[in-house]
């Protein structure tokens, strides 16, 4: 079993908590779950060349944790601010996009997502940006491009980041840094990072799920043109 497996599973318990006790926002927290179900395999692949070691001889192994890892923490990244904060969200008054059906709106988040792995991969191949460091610069780049549009939705972007990162942070560093010191020493590409690091976890992984908070935070409001308040 591997030992970052603790971690996923951690996150997984909480996320299970959020769905048996907020109702209002299961509906959210699933759709945004599966959004980083789907998006998982893409980015461990792409992260192994320079920030996480999970390649094989031959191929880049995924596991179990890996999937679960991001399944929880995009869904309870997309809620959080809503739980912690005690917030609602409600349809915006008077938007034209009331009506809209469910297939206008799965097609903005492809394209939004589309447009975070269109500006990664133009950070990674254009200006020689690290994967991790691509995937920062992308995710910022869309979650102001939300924020411009939406400055109703500030609060909640910056809160979801913050509350994002000091998650991952209390989680990977009780249950993978302190239970399996040796483990963590050789999950990440130190050599290929900054040589920040905060209680055994590199600075990029706190600033990239501050990152993930700040973009899916307020994702689904903006796309489903709700308001939280």
């Amino acid at each position: 079993m591997s030992s970052f497996l603790i971690v996923s599973l951690v996150l997984f318990v909480v996320w299970l908590m959020i769905m048996l006790f907020a109702n209002e926002t299961r509906r959210e927290q699933v759709i945004m779950s599966i959004v980083g179900l789907v998006l998982a395999p893409g980015i461990l692949i792409v992260v192994a060349s320079d920030f996480r070691n999970v390649l094989s001889d031959t191929t880049a192994a995924i596991g179990i944790e890996d999937l679960l890892f991001a399944f929880s923490l995009f869904g309870i990244s997309s809620v959080i601010y809503q739980v912690l904060i005690g917030r609602h969200a409600h349809k915006l008054r008077g938007s034209r996009y009331q009506a809209e059906n469910a297939a206008h709106w799965v097609a903005h988040l492809i394209l939004i997502l589309g447009l975070l792995v269109f500006v990664s991969l133009l950070m990674i191949h254009v200006f020689s940006l690290s994967t991790i460091h691509a995937l920062i610069v992308g995710g910022l780049l869309v979650g102001t491009y939300i924020i411009a549009d939406r400055h109703d939705l500030l609060m909640n972007a910056l809160l979801s980041g913050l509350f994002t990162a000091a998650l991952v942070f209390i989680a990977e560093q009780i249950f993978f840094v302190r239970l399996f010191p040796l483990d963590a020493a050789t999950f990440w590409q130190w050599n290929a990072l900054s040589k920040f690091v905060i209680g055994g976890i590199p600075l990029e992984e706190i600033v990239w799920a501050a990152v993930v908070g700040f973009t899916i935070g307020p994702l689904y409001e903006w796309l489903r043109r709700y308001e939280v308040k």
